[in-house]
């Protein structure tokens, strides 16, 4: 494997840079037993996690909630929990041992009147003294199951680390609730490991050596206008250096093909919002139209093509968008977090 190369890091010599998040992670694993790993969508935390959890040879269960149904149940969850134990012989081990040992349940408070919530209780607290890798977490939210219980559960009874990661940062912290008195996760300690885009130097750094891994040279301009579009997002770096290794494609059509990806992956997340979903899209193509815009301009903008809207519903409309990633707020004005993504929304949505 090499940088561009598209799947999740797994190996130091893979993955670029990124030495202070490493040893973020480190430490906080050291001296605490819950870390959050926030991050726009392809910053890079699940290679992080993966090649870190990989390199210390730490005993680990990765759950990518991105694989739940869009309505998560508990069923489901203990499916993906049981599905990952089957990936390595100390996790079907500990599968077998559970169908004829009994694991003491502590006294957290949680009704064990399911079948599925006791296997997962028997299961997590079989779990003792590794790491529980819960990728994607906000996830969980959509969910009827209180799953920040059965976080605090793991937190208060058992002796098993928890990595909780998220690339919708706003909608993460809303689900975990860590600020709330009247949640179950509240006053537990916890670090967090943010990552944030390359610096240009970085960003050429990791284009350069990559080129270098796959023996090609290509014209400095090319680079250039890479930085320039992609904006330091080392998953859009990664994807524009596997398409010029591979593809034989332009630069052009490499961001012609990636603001489609995400334009997908964009719709997907607005259905979620029913009948309020046109509203978001406006929102969203006046924002990207503008380059950044102000409340007012965004209100009239709505109105002009989709009627009235109330201050409170574009209050929660725009806070969602910030939660989930798509926008940021700054000195007054929303800009779009992603410059594929802006490039998507101006062609595609």
């Amino acid at each position: 494997m090499n940088y561009f190369s598209p799947e999740p890091k797994k190996r130091k010599e893979d993955f670029f840079d990124m030495e202070y998040e490493w040893s973020a992670l480190d430490r906080a694993l050291k001296k605490g037993k819950m870390v959050v790993v926030t991050g726009l969508r392809r910053y890079g935390k699940t290679s992080l996690i993966m090649t870190y959890m990989n390199e210390s040879r730490k005993k680990y269960v990765y759950l990518n909630c991105r694989l739940l149904p869009s309505v998560v149940s508990l069923n489901s969850f203990r499916a993906l929990l049981e599905e990952e134990l089957t990936k390595n012989s100390w996790g079907i081990r500990l599968l077998r041992s559970l169908k004829s040992a009994e694991v003491q349940l502590g006294g957290f408070g949680l009704k064990v009147g399911r079948k599925g919530e006791e296997s997962i209780l028997r299961t997590l607290k079989a779990l003792e003294g590794s790491v529980l890798v819960i990728d994607e977490a906000q996830t969980l939210r959509m969910s009827a199951y209180r799953f920040d219980s059965l976080l605090a559960y793991i937190f208060d009874t058992t002796d098993v680390k928890l990595i909780i990661s998220g690339s919708e940062v706003g909608l993460l912290y809303r689900f975990l609730r860590l600020e709330d008195p009247e949640a179950p996760l509240y006053g537990r300690t916890y670090s967090e490991v943010r990552l944030n885009p390359l610096s240009r130097d970085k960003a050429k750094e990791f284009l350069i050596l990559g080129l270098e891994q796959e023996n090609m040279v290509v014209d400095e301009r090319v680079i250039e206008d890479a930085l320039e579009n992609l904006d330091g997002v080392i998953g859009w770096l990664t994807y524009f250096g596997y398409s010029l290794a591979t593809g034989g494609l332009s630069h052009e059509k490499i961001y012609e093909k990636a603001s489609i990806l995400a334009v997908d992956e964009l719709k997907k997340a607005l259905k979620l919002y029913g009948a309020g979903e046109p509203r978001y899209s406006e929102a969203l193509k006046i924002t990207a139209t503008l380059g950044s815009a102000t409340w007012t301009e965004l209100k009239t903008g709505i109105e002009a093509r989709l009627g009235k809207i109330t201050d409170s519903t574009l209050s929660n409309l725009l806070r969602n968008l910030k939660d989930s990633g798509f926008i940021r707020k700054d000195e007054g004005k929303y800009t779009l977090t992603d410059p594929i993504l802006r490039r998507g929304i101006l062609t595609h949505l």
